[in-house]
């Protein structure tokens, strides 16, 4: 929420005499207690009345940005090869008074995913944003790392984004502003030995991006990807319990991060329901890195 403040009926408009109020910045404070005219004004992040897709919605980073939706106003169509979990998620968005539903689909499978656009068009006239969240990790270097696993991991990674996005166009044009996330990560720039094919795909991801940034514009979508550093999900947690000193780890990772901290999957869905919002009308094509500056860091 952003709080300023209104004189005279007009935003920081001159014709309130008072000494404060000429003072614009420095002493707003002042003018609050100073002119009569004084009026909060208060800018709200608000997706009452949006539709927004996410896939992998049922754990983790997926999770955490279908439940910021839903509880800045807006319908979730919540999708998840994990039909139980899935569920689960929407259960507990409506049980808090938001709106969601779910959709099992499995993003490795082009046709399923190709019939999704025409699955939502009997019964949504339009989509407001979608969110390609849904990914896998695999830890291999080149030599360990199969033709069969690289597959895998492309198809849900960096397929998956493309063909959702391409299957929903028509919805996503159908409404007067909309917006496509891509999830990606801290491994679209910057990576590790051992991840090849996996900062391969975001790196993909990120890409894609800026070209269709550039293509979608015009026909009124815009599209944006947030690259993820550590967050606290189940994966990670999971990695950390398989690590022979966790708590070593743990120290060792909030080390390298500046802000010393583990992000939650929350704070990645702020990101994102600002990023689908009307506050962000002119931000299009970035790869906004949410990982407590972890990638402005030389290592030496």
């Amino acid at each position: 929420m952003y709080r300023g403040w209104m004189c005279c009926g007009q935003l920081r408009s001159p014709a309130c005499t008072s000494k404060s109020a000429r003072n614009l910045v420095r002493e707003d404070r002042r003018h609050e207690g100073a002119c009569p005219c004084y009026t909060p004004r208060m800018i709200k992040l608000d997706l009452r009345g949006k539709r927004v897709l996410v896939t992998g919605s049922a754990m983790g980073i997926g999770a955490g940005i279908a439940a910021v939706l839903a509880e800045a106003g807006g319908h979730v169509i919540g999708v998840d090869v994990d039909a139980a979990a899935g569920r689960a998620v929407v259960n507990s968005i409506e049980s808090a008074g938001g709106s969601a539903e779910f959709i099992e689909l499995d993003l490795r499978e082009v046709e399923a995913v190709e019939a999704l656009g025409d699955r939502l068009a009997s019964t949504t006239p339009h989509l407001d944003a979608v969110v390609n969240n849904a990914g896998v990790a695999y830890f291999g270097g080149i030599s360990e790392t199969q033709p069969e696993d690289w597959n895998q991991l492309m198809a849900v990674d960096l397929r998956a984004p493309y063909l959702v996005t391409r299957t929903c166009l028509k919805l996503l044009e159908a409404a007067e502003d909309a917006s496509v996330v891509n999830i990606a990560s801290v491994h679209s720039v910057m990576t590790v030995a051992t991840m090849t094919a996996y900062a391969a795909a975001k790196g993909g991801v990120a890409a894609m991006t800026r070209s269709l940034a550039q293509e979608l514009g015009p026909r009124g979508v815009r599209v944006n990807t947030v690259s993820p550093g550590f967050v606290d999900t189940p994966l990670f947690r999971a990695w950390l319990d398989s690590e022979p000193d966790p708590e070593a780890s743990l120290a060792r990772v909030l080390s390298i991060i500046p802000t010393g901290r583990i992000a939650t999957p929350r704070e990645i869905g702020q990101v994102v329901a600002f990023l689908v919002s009307d506050l962000a009308r002119s931000i299009s094509g970035v790869n906004l890195m949410v990982d407590g500056a972890l990638t402005t860091r030389l290592m030496h």
